[in-house]
């Protein structure tokens, strides 16, 4: 819990001081940047404010797929509140998985076994790279020359995403297929538990592995079998990749950008999110942003690269945020009501 208040802490420092960078570096003062959001067209910043919530939805609603595969019974708005635990703690803790443990604490609560959130998460979390792989190909395929225009460090960094996505979608299929991984993963905690005098910890995680490694195995079998189910959460990691990165470009749209480089906004932005996706920053604050505006930079003036940044940011980042804290707010107190009620009957 102190490491989720300090992460919290850097990330609030982090986001204070990137946007202060942005306005010291772009000149603009706050009246300006507000009159910028008023002249803004309000048509494009609904559409945009809409794909904000579908990169919670379409995570939600693939994540309740899978668990109903399984056998559990997830309701669609229990499965926005899974990610939107998983969205918010991965924004204030320096890894893209970060928010796994946050998502798993709800399913935990609502019945569902260890076993069956580990087989999903996974298997969720697979389909999302995946995801964001899918869209980088076909940026650099399609919008070769937006990737040559960045500057070098830019292309370090997305050549850096590329490569993580890479590993990351082989390890995770590994870990899907052997697990064997999972075994020795577990013996290794258990030896560990024994030389720090843990003996009771040790024998009991010890005598349920077997028991765990087989259901494990069964939920594994059982997904591998559902090559619709498997297409299915494809495309919804597809649709909430591509609602967020969408966010910029009706933003784009809203500061009156011009309609015929729509596509060529949103290679942009998916290169922003392979340059930044897998930095070890919080909510990647910072590299995001420097990125957006190198990127930006090569449509727009550079007041106007620094009022898109910050309005697209806003919206897909701190407002996201927000909502999935304000959920999981939420989501925690109706268990702790409903716990409370079970004790007094």
């Amino acid at each position: 819990m102190k490491k989720k208040i300090l992460w919290a802490v850097i990330t609030f420092c982090l986001s204070v001081l990137t946007i202060y960078a942005l306005f010291y570096n772009s000149g603009l003062s706050l009246s300006e940047l507000w009159q910028d959001i008023e002249e803004a067209s309000p048509i494009w910043l609904v559409p945009a404010a809409l794909c904000m919530f579908g990169f919670i939805f379409f995570e939600g609603r693939s994540l309740v797929l899978i668990l109903r595969t399984l056998g559990y019974p997830a309701k669609k708005r229990r499965g926005f509140l899974y990610a939107a635990a998983d969205i918010y703690f991965s924004s204030i803790t320096p890894s893209a998985t970060g928010g796994q443990p946050a998502s798993a604490y709800f399913m935990h609560k609502d019945g569902i076994s260890g076993v069956a959130v580990t087989v999903s998460l996974i298997l969720n979390l697979t389909m999302y790279t995946l995801a964001i792989f899918t869209l980088s190909i076909l940026s650099l395929i399609c919008f070769p020359g937006v990737f040559l225009s960045f500057e070098l460090p830019g292309k370090i960094l997305i050549l850096i995403g590329i490569a993580m996505m890479i590993l990351m979608s082989i390890f995770f299929i590994i870990l899907l297929k052997k697990q064997s991984i999972l075994i020795k993963t577990a013996n290794i905690i258990i030896s560990i538990l024994r030389k720090l005098h843990m003996k009771t910890a040790a024998d009991k995680l010890h005598s349920r592995l077997d028991t765990v490694i087989e259901n494990y195995n069964e939920c594994v079998v059982t997904l591998a079998g559902k090559k619709k189910l498997l297409i299915k959460t494809y495309f919804l990691n597809l649709l909430q990749r591509a609602s967020q990165i969408l966010v910029t470009v009706f933003c784009y749209f809203a500061i009156h950008g011009n309609i015929g480089d729509g596509l060529r906004v949103f290679a942009i932005q998916t290169y922003v999110v392979m340059g930044s996706n897998f930095i070890p920053v919080p909510g990647a604050v910072g590299i995001s942003e420097f990125l957006m505006y190198i990127g930006y930079t090569m449509l727009l003036s550079d007041e106007a690269a620094y009022s898109l940044a910050i309005l697209s940011r806003g919206i897909s980042f701190y407002t996201c945020s927000i909502i999935s804290i304000i959920t999981v707010i939420f989501g925690y107190i109706i268990i702790r009501y409903h716990r409370r009620n079970e004790e007094l009957i």
